[in-house]
């Protein structure tokens, strides 16, 4: 049988997370391996993350109004006769 390797050691720790944040696995600490993380307004990224996920949940509710048949009134164009 083939010999088991020991898993490689992360060479550099981040330190500005910590156990039990958000995104902190118990057995690999924090998964960034191009260590763009420090280097990066983490911050940002998840206000951004959370505009991103709201505005694909409104489009999957738009998919799902359109296969119901809801059609909202209005022009999009009055002045070419446009509808929604």
């Amino acid at each position: 049988a083939p010999a088991m390797k020991a898993a490689p050691s992360r060479s550099s720790a981040v330190t500005m997370f910590s156990e039990g944040d958000l995104g902190v696995l118990p057995p690999l600490g924090v998964y960034d391996p191009l260590g763009l993380i420090e280097t990066r307004d983490m911050r940002r990224y998840e206000i951004m993350e959370i505009k991103h996920g709201r505005a694909a949940m409104l489009g999957f509710l738009h998919v799902i109004a359109i296969h119901a048949g809801i059609r909202f009134p209005g022009y999009l164009s009055p002045s070419l006769g446009v509808k929604f």
